[in-house]
């Protein structure tokens, strides 16, 4: 009872804020911006341990200076998406649609009307918030799949803001059954933030990501072997601040068709050429190599089925 009422009095308190910010204008909102990433990154130090040490696993080719100008630059761009975040609640579809384009939805529209289901997998690289925006050019029914946050107030909130634009959100815990009940009904598009990070412990399923064993969920692949799904890649990138262009890429038409870790390899792979094109932009922030693989994945011959594009 006393964490809820804390709960509630927290949300109460900050909502009239966070509705204040989404009505003003950008420049002001990137004026806030500007003085969170001071405070994040200059008085808090967040996460500063974890996201150096992400950043030279991944580009052990940088040095010390290189690895500090890209960790600033990364806490500038997760201070930019998080007040985008706030932002979007205040803003029209006109407004998200010139702010976050797709070059070739008619990639995955041209499956509109079959009773395939689109499986979209992406990563947390630049805008994917606002990816939200897309559903509104998509012929289909929208489900995302997301992890519910622990204040269910605050839950709610981002409920209301992913959903706007007519997308459904779903508890990861719920997908398999809310999957299997809506793929028998066609026309559906599920979105999946596909590299979430295991809890150590919790996976026995390895590929390699930044040449490192990396403990993986393969739901997304399962759901597209399982349902025959067209397992698409939505590729994101950061035009200039506030500024996102978007690009679905197939990984293939007939996911029951597909050999084990083709998916799931594939996907990994593209979204490691995304972020090495934009290594800033990526949430280095979480810690992604936490899980210790067994020994058998540890090896020289470890290596994925699927080669850099």
């Amino acid at each position: 009872m006393l964490k809820n009422s804390l709960e509630a009095i927290l949300y109460y308190t900050s909502y009239p804020l966070l509705w204040v910010i989404s009505r003003l204008p950008f420049t002001v909102v990137y004026w806030i911006s500007d003085f969170v990433y001071f405070i994040v990154y200059y008085v808090i130090n967040y996460r500063k341990d974890v996201i150096r040490g992400n950043l030279k696993i991944a580009f052990p080719e940088l040095n010390e200076e290189q690895i500090k100008k890209l960790h600033r630059q990364n806490m500038k761009h997760f201070c930019d998406m998080f007040i985008e975040m706030i932002k979007s609640m205040g803003m029209s579809e006109k407004q998200m649609l010139k702010r976050f384009t797709c070059e070739n939805v008619d990639l995955v529209n041209q499956y509109a009307g079959s009773s395939k289901p689109i499986i979209c997998m992406y990563g947390h690289q630049a805008s994917y918030e606002w990816t939200m925006a897309l559903t509104k050019q998509m012929d289909f029914n929208v489900f995302g799949v997301y992890k519910p946050l622990r204040n269910k107030k605050f839950d709610g909130l981002i409920r209301r803001i992913r959903e706007k634009f007519n997308a459904q959100l779903i508890p990861m815990k719920q997908a398999s059954t809310k999957m299997r009940s809506q793929s028998k009904k066609g026309n559906v598009f599920f979105a999946l933030v596909a590299d979430q990070a295991p809890k150590r412990g919790r996976s026995s399923d390895f590929t390699k990501f930044f040449n490192r064993p990396t403990a993986v969920f393969r739901g997304g692949e399962r759901f597209g072997k399982k349902y025959d799904g067209v397992v698409v890649f939505l590729r994101v990138t950061k035009i200039k601040r506030g500024y996102y262009t978007s690009r679905y890429e197939l990984v293939t038409d007939s996911g029951a068709s597909t050999e084990d870790w083709f998916i799931t390899d594939k996907f990994f792979n593209l979204l490691e050429d995304q972020i090495r094109k934009q290594p800033a932009y990526y949430l280095w922030s979480h810690k992604r190599w936490r899980t210790i693989p067994a020994e058998k994945y540890a090896t020289a011959d470890f290596s994925p089925t699927i080669e850099s594009p």
